[in-house]
């Protein structure tokens, strides 16, 4: 008789992102914000009471986080493992659909600039990514990676609130709309923190995209970043 193989779990994940509903769900959730049931109901386009089962069956499966404050249950993604999943998952089906077309179906300014869960996505962090590792800021070993002395003394500077507690300090995440990965994790979200209080970066209209203010391009002109628009 042969063995069974060990299963991994992550069917459990899978099915909880494989319903429309629920997808609309975490998709609304990507930018790092926190929803209450009501709104992603009407995200979702379905009654407070379907969309409660959803909630609890993506929660079961860690996908999101929930938490009360008052009458009211907020949702988030769990974690930046999930996000960066969810943005990897938005990369294959681009693929699959046909990148090209795809791509020319998202609006401008989230091709550009937008949140990805809690740092920088689109041609504004695939740049600001290529700037960090080239002026050996990060290092990376594989698709992980660590904030060298140089990247510290670079926060210090700009008055980045950045603590090296958590490791690894960045990793790889794939960009959907520009094929090619950007930099998650702690060093990116503190890095995003301080873009949109210091008002470098203002959040637009559109969900998730954002918008460079003067005083981003000169921070990105520090960094030796060329802004491509």
């Amino acid at each position: 008789m042969l063995d069974q193989p060990v299963q991994s779990g992550f069917s459990r994940i899978t099915q909880a992102l494989s319903d429309p509903a629920r997808e609309a769900m975490v998709s609304a959730l990507a930018d790092g914000r926190a929803l209450p049931a009501g709104e992603l109901a009407a995200v979702a386009g379905i009654s407070p009471q379907s969309a409660s089962a959803h909630l609890q069956k993506l929660v079961e499966a860690r996908v999101l986080a929930v938490w009360a404050q008052g009458r009211f249950r907020y949702y988030r993604i769990a974690d930046d493992d999930i996000a960066s999943l969810v943005e990897s998952l938005v990369n294959l089906a681009a693929k699959a659909e046909g990148a090209e077309r795809k791509r020319a179906l998202v609006p401008e300014h989230l091709r550009q600039s937008r949140t990805c869960y809690h740092h920088l996505a689109g041609e504004l962090g695939v740049s600001l990514s290529d700037a960090l590792i080239g002026r050996k800021l990060v290092a990376l070993e594989g698709r992980i990676g660590h904030v060298t002395a140089a990247g510290l003394a670079w926060c210090r500077a700009e008055q980045i609130d950045f603590k090296p507690v958590r490791t690894p300090h960045v990793r790889l995440c794939n960009d959907w709309t520009e094929r090619v990965p950007h930099l998650s994790g702690p060093l990116p979200n503190a890095v995003l923190e301080y873009l949109l209080e210091s008002g470098c970066l203002v959040r637009r209209r559109l969900p998730r995209a954002l918008q460079l203010t003067r005083k981003g391009r000169a921070f990105f002109g520090r960094l030796g970043v060329k802004i491509p628009f």
